[in-house]
């Protein structure tokens, strides 16, 4: 809707225009938002001859900006300062590195520059996940009811290995030692057997799949002093699946935990005009810049205290 009132904006400019009024198109909507530097932020279309430029005032040295929670930041754009905005039409065509040369080239040249003025909030959303092949909204749902009636005061249904990592954040859930995107094994007659639904997975049929048993296997030994690999009785079984196969290890060191989380950063206008030295572009209802989306590797623990 607010590209269509810019249009019709516009399409009454060209209309009186005596064809010095140069916008080609300004259709951005859609197009993937690029960062430069520490914090340039560029919109190239198909052509390669426009460009939508952001410069904020912000450190993002290490990505630090994109892994901020942001709530509708406000950041004043003006022509002059930290903050600013230009709309640009080339006479040839660009790349997104264009704007990643602290000096740019001499050529493609800039044939018209508009300057933007308004109120630029940011919003940056994180999520987590771990990809343990589990989905998220199981691993928040889970029923304490399958550990049975015996359980201690500080038990965590979200946590079930108390690290301090909640489920959907631990690539290993139960703290046995074995990542829970690979106990997807199944003892099947007698034979390993790989199962695609993880949730499926209950070598002893205690009612816990095994990516939340501590014991997999139910024979006294938990699975984090028994070897995920070795077979001392030769079944093609591994130690920590077979209740007959009692060989205990010097307990694993706890897996580093390493999940993923992820950005949505929104850059939104409450109000924007766009000029220069002849005409101004007003935008009463806003303007939305697009939205920006990445990953990034973390080890952070939300709950250190547990460690």
């Amino acid at each position: 809707m607010k590209k269509i009132g810019f249009l019709a904006v516009l399409s009454l400019l060209l209309a009186c225009d005596d064809g010095e009024f140069n916008v080609p198109s300004f259709d951005f909507d859609g197009l993937s938002i690029h960062n430069c530097g520490n914090t340039v932020f560029s919109k190239i279309t198909s052509s390669g001859a426009e460009s939508l430029i952001l410069q904020i005032s912000a450190d993002n040295t290490d990505d630090v900006l994109f892994m901020t929670p942001l709530d509708s930041v406000l950041i004043r754009i003006q022509k002059s300062g930290a903050n600013t905005m230009y709309y640009r039409i080339f006479d040839g065509s660009i790349t997104n590195n264009y704007f990643c040369q602290e000096i740019p080239p001499s050529t493609p040249l800039v044939t018209t520059e508009w300057f933007g003025e308004g109120d630029l909030y940011l919003t940056n959303t994180i999520t987590s996940d771990d990809k343990d092949g589990v989905p998220t909204e199981i691993e928040n749902n889970l029923d304490s009811s399958i550990f049975g009636d015996n359980l201690p005061d500080d038990f965590d249904i979200d946590d079930i290995d108390g690290d301090g990592y909640p489920n959907y954040m631990d690539i290993d859930d139960d703290g046995d030692g074995k990542r829970t995107s690979e106990e997807n094994f199944d003892i099947i007659d007698g034979e390993l057997v790989l199962n695609e639904n993880i949730n499926e997975v209950d070598t002893d049929g205690d009612g816990i799949p095994n990516y939340l048993d501590a014991d997999d296997d139910n024979d006294g030994i938990g699975s984090i002093e028994e070897s995920k690999t070795d077979d001392t009785n030769n079944n093609t079984i591994p130690e920590y699946l077979d209740n007959l196969d009692k060989n205990p290890i010097t307990a694993a060191d706890p897996i580093t935990n390493t999940y993923s989380k992820y950005y949505t950063m929104k850059f939104e206008f409450s109000t924007l005009s766009l000029y220069n030295e002849t005409n101004t572009i007003n935008y009463p209802d806003g303007y939305n810049y697009g939205t920006k989306t990445g990953t990034f590797p973390s080890t952070e623990n939300p709950n250190p205290q547990a460690e």
